[in-house]
């Protein structure tokens, strides 16, 4: 993938980034408010050594006495000095309690120590360190008293000052730290989701196939619609389709419009190409040859059922109830000519593999230029593939974000088991974002049979 596929990604996906941001800043925001805020301050004690003032017994004293810090701090957490602090605080603190809440540290190379304290009550810091700190101040010198007197001195030179706000918790840090964390998980969800993702976007996401010819892009409009589109990128879409089913493949009188599966709006492609070829003058029938009985024509007889019973239409024909001509209508406001399916019964899908289908067919192309044939789902009904063989050449409309790869592969198959060689794809309501962005003009593949232009 290049950079502007990751950004197309990103893009696509913007929203699920989004979400796990906000969800980081909240996560961050309830990690400030669920932690007790903890207060820190510190004391910090002198260690000299008594004796002559002359210039070489005050470095051999200063040298004691800085090796010696290190000692005393370790000494500052032992249960002598923090039994003596302990009893000095008189709130009956206990030992355990106040050495897991203080600390000494020993400033390198000076003979300071910092004893330092935290815990949730600023006033009991300060109080735990001073009190080690003077603690350490009595007890430290008789380790190294060699009489009566000690020529060590411990001084606390700075008494622990009382916080003004918590160390902890951070809010700026822990906010900053949970948008950065739902950032990089959005950013890598989406990008891992696109990446096994198998569903069909825009062109880059079509397997490559040496049997398609052409590959055009349809917009989706501003409003779904399963009428012809009102928005000029969609309807250039179309003119764009018709130029590139005109000059780049071999298609003649009739072409068979399909969707991969149910998710595609065949019908509405077929009728929205018939109108961009009504656009150059061409005369031109749009055949509705989904004549399945089931389920699947439940949203068509649905839409009729205030309009009385069906007019006959392809399935009246091919049952020799009806004669062609009986069954050509001109759409209402269109210079597009359709012919209905008819009264469907559970045979009528069966009987497209007759010969009254290719008589049918033929009776049509006298008068008309083009006969654009809306088929039920390729994937679904093997009449699809019966109609594209008829037809010659095959529009297959993929259903953008809805087909899958696996789906599409096995339509082409379909097709090429029947030995339809003229294979065209369009990726229909394509998002803002996915258009431009994959392969242009045909798959790569042997060339195409040469074009044949209408006179």
């Amino acid at each position: 993938m290049t950079l502007q596929d990751y950004l197309r990604v990103l893009r696509r996906g913007w929203w699920v980034i989004a979400a796990l941001t906000v969800l980081g800043a909240l996560a961050g925001l309830a990690v400030t408010l669920s932690t007790t805020p903890t207060y820190s301050t510190q004391a910090t004690v002198y260690v000299s050594v008594s004796g002559d003032e002359s210039p070489a017994d005050l470095q051999s004293g200063q040298s004691f006495a800085t090796q010696r810090a290190v000692t005393y701090a370790d000494l500052a957490e032992t249960r002598t000095v923090l039994q003596s602090a302990a009893g000095s605080l008189g709130d009956g603190t206990d030992v355990d309690d106040l050495r897991a809440s203080v600390s000494a540290t020993p400033r390198e190379g000076t003979s300071l120590i910092d004893v330092g304290a935290s815990g949730s009550d600023p006033n009991v810091v300060v109080a735990r360190a001073d009190a080690v700190a003077t603690a350490l101040t009595t007890e430290a010198p008789l380790l190294d008293a060699l009489g009566p007197t000690s020529p060590v001195r411990l001084t606390v030179v700075q008494g622990a000052e009382t916080p003004e706000a918590p160390e902890a918790p951070r809010p700026r840090n822990n906010l900053f730290i949970g948008i950065a964390v739902g950032l990089v998980l959005g950013v890598a969800a989406v990008v891992v989701a696109d990446a096994l993702s198998t569903r069909i976007r825009s062109t880059t996401d079509l397997p490559p196939s040496p049997r398609l010819v052409t590959l055009t892009s349809m917009p989706a409009p501003q409003k779904r619609s399963r009428h012809v589109a009102r928005t000029d990128a969609r309807l250039e879409a179309f003119r764009q389709l018709r130029a590139n089913l005109l000059f780049g493949s071999d298609v003649r009188e009739t072409i068979a419009v399909t969707g991969v599966t149910g998710a595609s709006d065949a019908q509405g492609v077929a009728r929205q190409l018939a109108a961009a070829f009504a656009e150059i003058g061409s005369n031109v029938v749009v055949v509705d040859v989904d004549l399945r009985a089931d389920d699947g024509r439940r949203d068509r007889s649905a839409r009729r059922a205030d309009a009385g019973p069906p007019a006959p239409g392809v399935a009246d024909v091919l049952g020799g109830t009806a004669k062609v001509d009986d069954v050509v209508t001109l759409v209402p406001g269109e210079k597009v000519f359709e012919v209905p399916a008819g009264r469907v019964d559970a045979s009528s899908a069966q009987r497209m593999s007759t010969p009254a289908m290719r008589k049918l067919l033929d009776a049509l192309k006298e008068p008309f230029d083009y006969v654009v044939l809306a088929c039920p789902p390729l994937v679904e009904r093997s009449e699809s593939a019966v109609a594209a063989k008829l037809a010659g050449s095959a529009l297959v409309v993929v259903e953008s974000g809805a087909t899958k790869r696996a789906e599409f592969l096995l339509g082409l198959e379909l097709l090429a088991g029947v030995g339809v060689t003229s294979v065209s794809v369009a990726i229909d309501h394509v998002r803002a974002q996915d258009l431009g962005g994959g392969r242009f003009g045909r798959i790569e593949g042997p060339e195409p049979p040469a074009a044949v232009v209408p006179a």
